[in-house]
């Protein structure tokens, strides 16, 4: 027990008080009509002096210091406390909190831990009433009052004692000739540039020029580069270094387009990252060294670097001045600097029910105690942030984010009209809950264009309308994804890459292990099994047998009319347990040649995690690997030979201009390096691959690593890519003079076909 839960107790024994009055009250105006009512009378009035007793003892036992009121709780607070849950999102590094701190807290307090996966999973759980409180970024609350969420702010967690994370200021040489905002048209800006994730979001690097600068809004530039095309016509020579757009190609392109932007950099042809004069300080070293006119700078970077923060100044701050948004200047060494946007701290929120609760529980933790539940629930909750400070009451989101200058009207800027939205199409009502919430997680950080989500009831609905450009994008896997270039004419823009092979559709073949086939060729005529027409491992078969024989064949043609190959109209009709990659391999074990199948499957059966009736009698022994591209290659990191390997997922995206293709593939390159695998704060905001909600595989696989081009995927390491694959099928280069096999009876004409796919082919080599 603990003073935490003795808090708690006073709070019930308050309630109990109450209760009993109540009772008392209601038998004494009934003691004149009940004759056997004394005793209980009587009890009721003796429980209420014991409790009115302890509870004095409460009162007085708060007065004391943590160690006495610890001492005497397991005689005083006697009435059980209420269980208080907190949502604890892991730090990105592989140190783990959680299972050092949890059972502490949970052994020495009422307090239970949630683990969220991401920041606003957490969001999500305070909102169901799964957990009552956590940490959360400004950024989490915007988007979680975006989603309707009413969550209190009750205090914040701060790494020093400014009352805001940090302020951001507009500096200028007095040299310059700026004596007003209207000065800084055509003036020289040195800004951190692009890139700085863990500092600030796009939201914030952008303010300066979003309050300065109109979209022109041409439909035939992308948003990112109509911004980028404004500000070089607003400023002179600049300096915003770093990444404009995810892919370099297009970066390379930009840059040489507006190279104004550049002039003013250390390097202007490269302007990158590595720049002398990008990033917080690199942009007031391009103002004081560099013969820049303004700087985009935070007000703690500013003062160091003019020696108003103990450090050696870096120039004169007689020479510079504070550049006001209502117009005036001010002097770099003024006490209160004006201020253009300001960042809230991170915060403690919680649901309303329990955030007065919650305020009391976080103040004032210290690690002073390590075996504590104050250290333990101080370690959950901070970063490197390392006091807590309540506010005066809880309060609102909006209440709260509208204190810090300028940060509300940051997300208020107007949108182009109409919207460039970028549709997604979802096909359920967990995908589409988790779109929405990537939505307003996009919009909070800065994408754009940003996302917009629907729902259809299928899936061939969803490729319909984006085909027609209702939609602009949805994910198909490697079976749909024929239907979806062949029939709906769609393009593949960005692919699912996993490091693992396992976590890829790598097609194996697998035979009886005293099987008397050899090489591929042996095969012919064989029983084999497919998990599906038209998925991975048959295209992959389909090439093998060319690369076999020489010649192209038709799966139907090459093997057994007893096999499984699932054909719409030839060959056998089999049972529909033999479909899919555990399917195949069920057949193989039933009495078939051979299996074509997913590697990943045969793993789960070797590690003993596939279990079902019909592998009762197989053993690991029982099958072998077939290999007709030759053994595990060199240097291989994959522990089986096999046949191809294809990402298990695949953005599609209708046939529309280059500059569309650009804009819908740099804002998912964008929210994959924001929500991805690798993001770049210190707790994840949301994430794009993994459990969502308690469900797996929601619009994307858990397993996937990033989103990569198609250019992008030819650089790995793994032989045998399968994207010429696709391309040949749905040109129907495996089809035969006599088969049908290639998907030719659904009347698409073959040259156009062919004209599509080598576009298709040419335009992701593009991105």
């Amino acid at each position: 027990m603990t003073a935490v839960s003795c808090e708690f107790c006073v709070i019930a024994m308050i309630s109990e008080f109450s209760k009993t009055s109540r009772q008392l009250n209601a038998k004494s105006t009934s003691s004149n009509r009940l004759s056997d009512g004394n005793f209980e009378f009587k009890t009721l009035s003796e429980k209420l002096h014991e409790i009115n007793d302890q509870f004095t003892q409460k009162l007085n036992l708060f007065q004391r210091n943590t160690k006495d009121y610890q001492l005497h709780f397991n005689f005083l607070c006697i009435l059980p406390s209420l269980s208080v849950r907190v949502c604890v999102v892991e730090s990105l590094g592989n140190y783990r909190k959680a299972p050092k701190f949890c059972p502490l807290l949970k052994a020495t307090s009422n307090i239970e831990c949630v683990i969220g996966v991401d920041r606003l999973d957490c969001v999500r759980r305070i909102h169901k009433g799964t957990a009552h409180f956590g940490v959360l970024t400004s950024e989490d609350l915007v988007a979680a009052r975006w989603a309707s969420v009413e969550i209190l702010v009750a205090s914040e967690l701060r790494s020093h004692n400014s009352p805001f994370e940090y302020e951001i200021v507009a500096v200028v040489n007095n040299d310059a000739g700026i004596h007003t905002v209207n000065d800084l048209h055509g003036a020289k800006l040195c800004h951190p540039g692009y890139g700085l994730d863990h500092h600030w979001t796009e939201v914030l690097a952008n303010y300066f020029e979003s309050t300065l600068v109109a979209k022109s809004c041409n439909p035939d530039i992308t948003l990112t580069e109509d911004r980028i095309a404004a500000s070089a016509r607003y400023f002179g020579p600049s300096c915003k270094a770093g990444p404009w757009v995810p892919d370099r190609k297009q970066d390379r392109i930009l840059k040489d387009r507006y190279p104004s932007l550049c002039q003013m950099c250390y390097d202007p042809y490269s302007c990158d990252d590595t720049d002398k004069h990008w990033g917080r300080r690199g942009a007031l070293y391009c103002l004081t060294s560099g013969g820049g006119s303004v700087s985009w700078a935070r007000l703690d970077d500013t003062r160091s670097h003019f020696g108003l923060a103990g450090l050696k100044a870096q120039d004169d701050p007689t020479k510079y001045s504070y550049l006001c948004p209502d117009g005036h200047l001010q002097p770099i060494n003024v006490t209160h600097p004006c201020i253009w946007v300001s960042k809230p701290w991170p915060v403690v929120a919680a649901r309303r029910s329990h955030a007065a609760q919650v305020q009391r529980l976080v103040t004032g933790l210290t690690h002073d105690e390590p075996q504590s539940w104050q250290n333990a629930l101080l370690s959950l909750l901070e970063t490197y942030h390392v006091f807590t400070v309540p506010l005066d009451n809880v309060i609102s989101i909006d209440d709260y984010l509208d204190q810090a200058i300028g940060f509300q009207s940051a997300y208020s800027f107007p949108e182009c009209n109409p919207p460039r939205s970028i549709v997604v199409c979802t096909t359920s009502i967990i995908e589409h809950i988790k779109c929405s919430w990537l939505q307003e997680a996009s919009q909070v950080y800065g994408v754009e264009p940003n996302i917009q989500c629907i729902r259809t009831t299928n899936l061939e609905q969803c490729m319909e309308d984006t085909r027609y450009k209702s939609a602009d994008v949805l994910m198909v896997n490697q079976e749909q994804r024929v239907q979806a270039q062949r029939d709906y004419g769609l393009t593949p823009l960005l692919f699912e890459f996993a490091e693992q092979m396992h976590d890829r559709y790598v097609t194996i073949a697998l035979v009886h292990k005293d099987s008397k086939f050899k090489s591929f060729t042996d095969l012919k005529g064989a029983r084999a099994c497919l998990p599906s027409y038209e998925g991975a491992a048959h295209l992959s078969v389909l090439d093998t047998i060319v690369n076999a024989t020489g010649k192209v064949q038709s799966v139907n043609s090459y093997f057994s009319h007893e096999s499984c190959l699932w054909h719409p109209h030839r060959g056998r009709q089999c049972p529909p347990h033999y479909h899919g990659d555990e399917g195949a391999f069920r057949c193989l074990a039933e009495g078939a040649d051979v299996a074509f199948l997913s590697s990943d499957v045969y793993k789960k059966y070797i590690s003993g995690n596939l279990t079902s009736d019909w592998l009762a009698r197989g053993t690991p022994q029982s099958y072998r690997l077939l290999c007709p591209y030759g053994g595990i290659e060199r240097h291989s990191r994959f522990e089986y030979c096999y046949l191809h390997w294809t990402p298990r997922g695949q953005l599609v995206t209708h046939n529309s201009s280059l500059t569309r293709h650009s804009e819908i593939y740099n804002s998912l390159r964008d929210m994959d390096h924001l929500f991805g695998k690798k993001p770049k704060t210190d707790t994840r905001p949301f994430s794009l691959y993994g459990i969502f909600d308690r469900r797996t595989d929601i619009l994307f696989h858990d397993s996937t690593d990033a989103l990569l081009s198609a250019h992008e995927l030819q650089r790995d390491d793994a032989k045998r890519s399968m994207e010429h694959i696709y391309a040949r099928y749905i040109s129907q280069y495996y089809a035969s003079k006599h088969d049908d096999d290639s998907g030719a009876h659904l009347g698409i004409h073959s040259s156009f076909v062919l004209l599509l796919a080598t576009s298709t082919w040419w335009l992701m080599q593009r991105l």
